[in-house]
């Protein structure tokens, strides 16, 4: 009995819960007498303090909040490609199939910092170096792995509605993995305008009476309506030549230094609960300047798959939206994008071409020596134009969600940036169309499971040279594929 007590007495949680005392006296285990010695003990037992995290970590008066966060996934990826160039003919050894297993991770750091007056600061770390992919495959032995910094930028927001920020950043648009890779973090300036913060947009909800009167008990809060308005800007830069470089006809423009801009003007109509729609008109333009293989210094870009040269010719027009809404419980969103480039015949024949769908062979018909002029290949409106459309059901914010999604999408040899699309349809290559669809569930509030699969095949068959299958020694080709289909699976646990 001593040694019951005493357990009790040391465990501050048994001792001051009246009611397990209550019980053990009922059931005989003590007396009354000595369950009030165990309060009399108890109360003499000073209170343990909750640790004084201030103490320990210290910053600014002038920070108002700072949040740690991250993730890490695990991934198993599994890809297989038929090459579009051509074999030779009664050639019996050209690989027509090459197939991949990778396992790679992804670890991600980022720390966002509210300060006073309005400013505020971020920045983030990750695994690999590449801008459109975190993931590190598993090799060199058991080798130690670098970290790279991803993000690294400042923000003013003198009020709320208008924001300014600069520096290397998540990505600021409303968009889908169409035209930008969601890895990428471009970096430059962005200033954005929330007309519905400045001023109200909402209605259809409980307003004064005609009298000018507010109501005795007004209606519980219903679904808000309302009309959400933005603008956003950007201004990147994505490539810095020198500029004491000359100039000539077989150089291009590798003094001037590569800039991206984007303007999008993002609405969002929201009607009663959980129906939404969204709409996001943008352009996308770049300046006239080589990069990569093409620039001065020429380096090769560590895009998973990189094509460097000139960023000429690329007026873009963007369409993203998505319609939201409800059946029963159940989230459902159909989505849509759409990519126009206004220059794409230009980019076609001066940038990536000339481009051929037949070509000849040298008299032992094991490389090809010649591109018949009759055979090169025009550009035609499917060329500057990528959509996708899709629709998902479910979402993953809690333990037990589930979301299945699918979408099917074109890609244009000239419709998008070729540096800047996603890095896992058809492994980054344009001239391709196919699936995506794919399934996550939530182990946990911060753990998902999740399965990603991607069947394409090329747009336009047989193109041949140019850029878009013969790569040089800093640059890929960019519609290298006859067919390319990979699967991912993947654990990501959140922090």
């Amino acid at each position: 009995m001593a040694g019951f007590l005493t357990a009790l007495a040391v465990s501050p949680t048994f001792a001051t819960d009246q009611a397990l005392l209550d019980a053990l006296v009922r059931k005989g285990v003590l007396t009354d007498k000595e369950a009030q010695q165990i309060e009399a003990e108890v109360s003499k037992e000073p209170a343990t303090p909750a640790p004084d995290l201030g103490s320990k970590i210290k910053l600014g008066d002038w920070v108002k909040e700072l949040k740690i966060y991250g993730d890490i996934r695990l991934r198993g990826q599994y890809d297989v490609e038929q090459p579009q160039i051509p074999s030779a003919p009664r050639q019996t050894d050209y690989p027509n199939e090459f197939q991949r297993w990778r396992w790679r991770f992804r670890l991600r750091l980022n720390a966002d910092v509210q300060l006073a007056g309005g400013w505020f600061a971020g920045f983030g770390l990750q695994t690999n170096n590449a801008s459109d992919s975190a993931n590190q495959t598993f090799t060199q032995g058991f080798d130690n792995y670098n970290i790279y910094i991803n993000k690294a930028f400042i923000g003013y927001s003198p009020v709320d509605g208008i924001t300014a920020i600069a520096g290397k950043q998540a990505n600021p648009f409303y968009t889908t993995d169409l035209f930008w890779d969601p890895d990428i973090f471009p970096q430059g300036l962005v200033e954005r305008i929330d007309f519905h913060k400045l001023f109200n947009l909402s209605f259809g909800e409980p307003d004064y009476s005609k009298e000018g009167k507010a109501p005795v008990a007004p209606p519980p809060e219903g679904p808000r309506n309302a009309l959400e308005l933005s603008l956003i800007a950007g201004q990147f830069i994505f490539y810095d030549n020198n500029e004491f470089n000359e100039v000539t006809a077989a150089t291009g423009n590798i003094k001037n230094d590569a800039y991206e801009f984007e303007t999008q003007l993002l609405t969002r109509l929201k009607l009663g609960n959980g129906f939404s729609v969204t709409l996001a008109p943008a352009v996308f333009i770049t300046n006239d300047a080589e990069v990569g293989s093409a620039g001065n210094p020429a380096i090769a870009l560590n895009n998973t798959l990189a094509f460097n040269g000139t960023q000429r010719d690329e007026l873009i027009l963007l369409a993203p939206g998505d319609i939201s809404f409800k059946i029963g419980k159940l989230p459902v969103k159909l989505y849509w994008d759409f990519a126009y480039n206004t220059n794409g015949n230009d980019r076609w024949n001066s940038v990536y071409g000339p481009l051929f769908s037949a070509v000849t062979y040298n008299a032992a018909r094991t490389a090809v020596t010649g591109f018949p002029a009759a055979n090169r290949w025009s550009p035609s409106f499917s060329d500057n134009l990528a959509w996708l459309i899709g629709i998902q059901f479910g979402q993953n914010k809690k333990q037990g969600d589930w979301s299945i999604f699918g979408n099917f999408r074109q890609i244009g040899l000239t419709s998008i940036d070729p540096n800047i699309n996603d890095s896992d349809f058809a492994l980054s290559n344009l001239n391709m169309q196919g699936f995506k669809f794919g399934l996550a569930y939530n182990l946990t509030d911060y753990a998902v499971f999740a399965v990603t699969g991607y069947i394409t095949w090329n747009l336009t068959e047989n193109l041949y040279g140019g850029a878009a299958n013969t790569p040089s020694n800093l640059r890929a080709g960019i519609a290298q594929d006859t067919t390319a289909d990979t699967v991912q699976v993947d654990l990501n646990v959140q922090f």
